[in-house]
């Protein structure tokens, strides 16, 4: 618990240090992506910070493109 809460408490500050910044100058797309990804890296330094196991993101790619593999195949006939 005290792990995940160094985590959130340091994103937090990072973001409040950088955010001000890029809202005051109206940088409306870089203020999404900046926060999108500060999110993403803070639920990915929670997993990390826990040793929780994370699932390969190449199972995520092999469910993509296995019906594609599957589809050409048959369309080829091999």
């Amino acid at each position: 618990m005290l792990l995940t809460l160094s985590v959130v408490v340091t994103a937090g500050l990072i973001g409040w240090y950088d955010l001000p910044g890029l809202i005051r100058r109206k940088e409306w797309k870089e203020t999404a992506v900046y926060g999108v990804l500060l999110i993403v890296a803070t639920f990915l330094s929670i997993f990390a910070a826990n040793l929780w196991e994370i699932p390969s993101p190449l199972y995520l790619i092999i469910w993509i493109y296995e019906p594609v593999n599957q589809f050409l195949a048959h369309l080829t006939g091999t």
